[in-house]
């Protein structure tokens, strides 16, 4: 299966191509293309990062599963985003989470020679790679400063306050589930509805789905201080 150009203009790796550079490319590239299902494995912990991934379509979660069951969702990558090219290049190139189908997907991939090949041709993509990889340890990064933030209510806060800053207004729509957001500030759900009903009944915020209004912002940033 070939991607649609027009798609892969969405990666960061491929940004400034025109539809016939990115035909012409893809002619000579070689890639494999994987449809996946809901829930299906992509990525085992621990397998060789050999190759880069690149979603095509659809959501893939990046999970850091427990000895004992049960794990976390890292990230959740959606159409242009990549996977595996933090630790491609490794001496210990083994990927340290698993990644997973959230619906049906469609993801890309390749290989690390491959990707040799085309950075020396084009030095345009390899700078590309370096700035995806700045991204990438940013968003990690956002993740220790919620993880580190200390209680659960001082996590949500704190994930609430970035997420009104992000995008730029107090009534803010959280872009996951109420189950998914429980994994990223890795809290069990039940604790997380309790701490949202409690921040509400103080009059802080009002929520509703997906959608939560930070009415008291004053109030929310002195807790954090």
């Amino acid at each position: 299966m070939k991607p649609e150009p027009i798609v892969l203009q969405a990666c960061l790796f491929f940004r400034g191509k025109s539809i016939e550079e990115l035909d012409a490319m893809l002619e000579t590239m070689r890639y494999t293309v994987r449809d996946c299902s809901k829930s299906e494995m992509i990525i085992s912990e621990g397998e060789t990062a050999d190759r880069l991934g690149i979603v095509l379509s659809g959501v893939v979660e990046v999970h850091k599963i427990h000895p004992g069951g049960g794990g976390i969702t890292i990230a959740r990558l959606g159409k242009g985003q990549t996977f595996g090219e933090a630790v491609l290049f490794r001496r210990e190139n083994v990927y340290p989470a698993t990644i997973i189908s959230a619906g049906r997907s469609t993801v890309m991939f390749i290989g690390k020679q491959e990707l040799l090949r085309l950075f020396a041709a084009d030095t345009d993509m390899l700078s590309r790679y370096m700035e995806n990889l700045s991204e990438r340890l940013v968003m990690v990064n956002r993740k220790i400063e919620i993880l580190s933030a200390g209680s659960l209510r001082r996590r949500v806060v704190h994930d609430l306050l970035r997420q009104a800053d992000r995008q730029g207004t107090n009534h803010i729509r959280l872009p996951f589930s109420r189950k998914e957001w429980a994994e990223h500030l890795n809290a069990a759900r039940p604790s997380l509805s309790r701490e949202m009903g409690l921040l509400r009944d103080n009059g802080w915020i009002s929520f509703k789905g997906n959608t939560v209004t930070l009415l008291d912002r004053k109030k929310l940033e002195e807790f954090m201080t």
